[in-house]
């Protein structure tokens, strides 16, 4: 008797996984979140970075040629030299981007001001974003 119940039992849980695993629906695809902050144009990739350096506002200009210019000023204000790398991506009116200066080192020497200059490829480029991080590794 109790091996008919044991068969039983296996054969109904058997049955029920069997059925679980044949389920045909169609799942929703997985979608993001929204992002709830706007996109500046001056980025840090940690805290750290963001405690130990500042960045004052980005100048632009274009020159005879449309090619659009930046400065962005950046200081360390901690009392050590620092050795950071920075980012430049440029993006046209659609905000498609136009072109991109790979990632570049830059040593800040202590509390003393310093800037960072480059140059768009292109006229068509409008808008820009500089993405600062620490050596990886740092």
């Amino acid at each position: 008797m109790l091996n008919r119940i044991s068969l039983s039992v296996l054969t109904i849980a058997g049955l029920f996984l069997l059925a679980a695993g044949c389920n045909n629906v169609v799942r929703p695809p997985i979608e993001p979140h929204a992002d709830p902050y706007a996109a500046r144009q001056i980025h840090f990739n940690s805290y750290e970075l963001q405690r130990d350096v500042v960045v004052g506002d980005p100048t632009t200009t274009r020159d005879d040629a449309g090619i659009l210019h930046i400065i962005v000023p950046v200081r360390s204000i901690i009392d050590r030299q620092l050795y950071v790398q920075y980012r430049v991506t440029f993006f046209d009116r659609n905000h498609n981007i136009v072109n991109q200066i790979g990632w570049t080192d830059k040593t800040l020497t202590a509390n003393t001001p310093d800037q960072i200059d480059a140059n768009s490829t292109s006229a068509a480029a409008v808008d820009f974003h500089v993405d600062f991080q620490y050596p990886p590794g740092y």
